[in-house]
């Protein structure tokens, strides 16, 4: 694996909460499409601050980094010009290309006269125009369809197709398309040897909770007094010195100990969930101005090379 790209990607939080819920829950990334933005990863998103191509591009440094594996799930295709994959097939006249046709049925009376459904109908009532008997719609045998050209007034078996593209409005055929492979993602079994041996995982201190009587929620959340909700790696309810207590925990793997935001995001939580405690697990190492601001706002800092070592 890139190692320095991995522990790049582990310093995201998103990133983070990402891999260890598929790592607990034992699941993979698959895509869903979607008419207006083509491919997308919604489990993934759901963990990622940003638009849908944010989370596309961290699945991929993902991959790059070693931590997924990809799974070939289908082949779409894409456009020529700007390999968009959001597509439509539009069927044209096969004289004059518009899009405006309508498909007829084709219905045939006892006495041989085939027709139309407005060639059997005047008024309201069902006649053969060949014969002048009066009909039902239920005495008429369907016998194929056909398309007619509102625009040039032709008729034709078959409509002509092209594919249309929603992003930069281009027509292609199918000899001009471009086909590109879509994958679904799961951890690759060296991501998983490092959250067993408790590089970012979360398990080792929902234990220790859970065997001083607490009750735990992993992601756990909690609506604000501004009216947000906000989500914690790890929520425990319990007895903490004789008062019913709700803590807060979060996990951050830190590859610059100078960068604070660890610590002034879960402060932000603390003040308006109205959280009674809040800690925070840094993997390694927090600077001395890190450690004095957790200090300033009672958060318990806790350092470790592991989650594994953290619980202990």
């Amino acid at each position: 694996m890139n190692e320095a790209l991995r522990r790049s990607l582990y310093a995201d939080h998103g990133v983070n909460m990402l891999v260890r819920n598929m790592f607990q829950r034992d699941y993979e990334l698959v895509p869903e499409y979607d008419q207006n933005l083509g491919f997308r990863y919604v489990e993934a998103e759901q963990f990622m601050v940003g638009p849908v191509t944010e989370a596309i591009y961290l699945i991929r440094k993902l991959y790059e980094a070693g931590v997924f594996l990809k799974k070939y799930r289908d082949k779409a295709i894409a456009c020529p010009t700007c390999l968009s994959p959001v597509i439509t097939v539009r069927y044209l006249c096969v004289s004059c290309g518009s899009s405006n046709i309508e498909k007829e049925q084709k219905l045939e009376h006892a006495c041989g006269f085939s027709g139309t459904e407005k060639e059997f109908t005047v008024q309201g009532e069902w006649n053969c125009p060949k014969c002048g008997k009066t009909t039902g719609k239920e005495e008429l045998r369907e016998i194929n369809v056909h398309f007619r050209c509102t625009n040039c007034q032709s008729e034709f078996e078959k409509p002509t197709w092209m594919h249309y593209c929603k992003k930069c409005k281009f027509n292609f055929t199918l000899n001009e398309a471009s086909f590109i492979d879509v994958y679904s993602y799961v951890l690759s079994e060296e991501a998983k040897r490092e959250l067993e041996q408790g590089l970012i995982s979360t398990n080792p201190i929902i234990e220790v909770f859970e065997r001083n009587g607490f009750t735990v929620t992993s992601p756990g959340s909690l609506k604000g007094k501004t009216g947000g909700v906000h989500s914690f790696d790890i929520l425990c309810r319990g007895s903490l010195g004789g008062k019913n207590s709700v803590l807060g925990v979060d996990l951050a793997y830190v590859t610059d100990p100078l960068d604070l935001s660890h610590v002034s995001t879960l402060m932000g939580k603390i003040l308006d969930s109205g959280l009674d405690h809040g800690i925070l697990v840094v993997t390694p190492t927090l600077d001395r101005a890190g450690k004095n601001l957790a200090e300033l706002y009672d958060i318990e800092l806790v350092e470790a090379e592991t989650s594994q070592a953290a619980a202990e």
